[in-house]
């Protein structure tokens, strides 16, 4: 029975491996431990999936401080929105007597309102069968008349 090679890549390494590159690496570890080609052996195999480990590791770094990132910029947002909504609490009061002020602080939209009309919402999707048919149905008796 061949030797196991002493520099086998870890456990959370090997499972973020391709199936195929985990099944070559375990045939070179079993089957072919001592068999070196120009560039390429089992030592060569498991510095690549080490390299592979590392890289994942930077990617786990970088998605942990991205996500604090978000996280920061969703904290500082709901910050400047409760501090807009009470600027602009404090510009109403300011505001009264002068229509022209008034005006301006009125055209601001409340909070939480969406561009378009209120309470209006657009139907998504393609019309029902019957709702296409009635506007054809429409010019085809206009046309006829």
């Amino acid at each position: 029975m061949p030797k196991s090679h002493s520099l086998s890549p870890s456990a959370g390494t090997l499972s973020m491996l391709s199936s195929r590159s985990r099944e070559i690496l375990e045939l070179y570890a079993s089957a072919l431990p001592e068999v070196a080609f120009p560039d390429l052996d089992l030592a060569s195999l498991h510095a690549c999936a080490d390299q592979l480990r590392e890289a994942q590791d930077v990617v786990d770094r970088l998605e942990s401080e991205l996500h604090d990132a978000r996280e920061l910029v969703a904290s500082q947002s709901a910050a400047l929105d409760a501090r807009a909504e009470r600027a602009l609490a404090y510009a109403r009061i300011y505001a009264e007597g002068k229509p022209e002020l008034q005006a301006a602080v009125s055209a601001i939209r409340p909070y939480g309102a969406h561009d378009g009309e209120a309470g209006a919402t657009k139907r998504r999707g393609r019309p029902r069968k019957h709702e296409a048919h009635e506007g054809q149905l429409d010019v085809l008796e206009s046309a006829a008349e």
